[in-house]
Order: structure tokens, then sequence, then C-alpha cells
């Protein structure tokens, strides 16, 4: 009788579709990094830079610096500028009139009462 409970618990404890699942590992990653790691620290020490010969003339390699040439100073005729100016805002001072923008007011309004409505 013990066994038959124990055999029935297994039974309702296990799910019945129970999958089978493999997990596949790599253990060989962590280690490939550490010896690319110790192979390059190894080559950064083992390094020696060549010296630079002393009879090499680095002269020729740079060129010599020299300020570029400020730019000229434009001439110009503000008065005709300024003119020409006045004349364009007069125009258009006088297009506008107060006849006007109590039309666009009062079309406005009359817009924002149909909106309402």
């Amino acid at each position: 009788m013990f066994a038959a409970r124990l055999l029935t618990r297994a039974a309702v404890a296990r799910p019945a579709t129970y999958m089978a699942v493999r997990s596949f590992t790599a253990p060989s990653a962590p280690v490939m990094q550490d010896v690319l790691k110790e192979l390059y620290i190894k080559e950064l020490k083992g390094y020696k830079p060549t010296p630079d010969p002393k009879g090499v003339d680095t002269s020729s390699q740079v060129k010599e610096f020299k300020a570029p040439v400020a730019p000229a100073v434009p001439t110009i005729d503000a008065s005709a500028d300024l003119a020409a100016w006045e004349q364009a805002n007069a125009e258009i001072t006088d297009a506008v009139t107060e006849e006007a923008v109590e039309e666009e007011e009062e079309e406005e309004e009359e817009e924002e009462k149909e909106e309402h409505h």
C-alpha cells in the first residue's frame, strides 16, 4: 500500500506533457577569451618600437606655417540701401489700412461664432 501511494504521488507531481530538454554548454568560449587576452597582453609587453635614425632630415616632412591673408573690408553704400528699404516699408504701411484691419477682425469673429455653434 505504501508503494502504491508513492506511485500515485509521483504520477500527480509530474505533468502529463513532459518534454525532454537538452541544454548545450560552450565551456571553450570563456577559456578562449582568456587565451586571446593573455596572448594580446604578452605581445604588448614584448613590443619595442624602433628608434628614429638621427641622420634623417624631418624638415622636408613638415610644412612651415604661414598665416592666411586677411580678407579685404567690403565697401558698402548703406545710404542707397537704407533709402530703398524705407521706400519699401512706406509702400507696405500704405497698403495696410485701418479698414482692412477691421474687416479682418470681423471675419475672425464670425469664424469663431460659426465654430462655437
